[in-house]
């Protein structure tokens, strides 16, 4: 076991499965407000600076477009 904290798992969007929902749920859940968006219509993106990796954006999105990559999903 490390003697360090292991870093945050930081999720993706797919953009080709997001469909920029005008309600995105996945941001309404997070509580770092890590999802931003430049503009209505396009699809968030994660803001690793401000995500610590709690995943609870994963399960909320309708679609799946929040994804986390194989290498870092949690054992």
């Amino acid at each position: 076991m490390p003697d360090h904290p292991l870093p945050p798992r930081i999720p993706q969007v797919a953009v080709d499965i997001c469909r920029a929902c005008r309600r995105c749920l996945a941001r309404e859940v997070c509580r770092s407000k890590a999802l931003r968006a430049v503009d209505p219509g396009e699809p968030p993106w994660v803001d690793g600076n401000r995500c610590y990796g709690c995943l609870a954006c994963v399960p909320v999105c309708p679609f799946g477009a929040i994804q986390v990559s194989p290498q870092e999903a949690p054992l």
